[in-house]
């Protein structure tokens, strides 16, 4: 991983990281305020941080199942104005009907957000289980430390 000069950058990637373990927990309270009060540019930081996980967990899984009953379950921790077109999104994908690029591609962008971060989740508890999924990030969160990149904003 490069080292990042770009602020934005490292809170983009925290957010990010901490979005995923909210809804890992499940904890719909923390996936509210990991978002909360955010811009549009940092928003797509986010957006983008969560793009380039989604694919690294892709690239190593290959093309996992992703169970309906999970991806409901998952989206349901979505704020409430997101959960309708995050789950529809993540259906599609689940069903194979089109890529996540494409079912997202029209969406706001918090639902995008959202939408992403629920198919990640939902791909790492059908690989990994809840216990595993969540050891992942947290040890993620760990190696962003001693690289030298502690969390921007304190953990509520």
């Amino acid at each position: 991983m490069a080292e990042f000069d770009d602020p934005w950058l490292v809170d983009a990637m925290w957010r990010a990281t901490d979005l995923t373990r909210a809804y890992l927990s499940p904890n719909r309270a923390q996936v509210e305020a990991c978002l909360a009060g955010l811009d549009t540019t940092r928003l797509e930081h986010v957006l983008t941080w969560l793009v380039l996980e989604h694919d690294e967990l892709f690239d190593r899984l290959g093309e996992p199942s992703m169970a309906v009953r999970e991806i409901d379950a998952v989206a349901s921790l979505s704020p409430m104005e997101n959960e309708f077109a995050t789950t529809a999104a993540v259906r599609r994908v689940a069903a194979r009907e089109t890529g996540l690029a494409a079912a997202v591609g029209d969406l706001a962008l918090p639902d995008q957000v959202h939408a992403i971060s629920v198919c990640t989740v939902v791909m790492a508890l059908q690989a990994f289980g809840r216990v595993r999924a969540l050891e992942e990030v947290d040890a993620k969160a760990v190696k962003y430390e001693r690289m030298g990149y502690p969390r921007p904003y304190p953990v509520t």
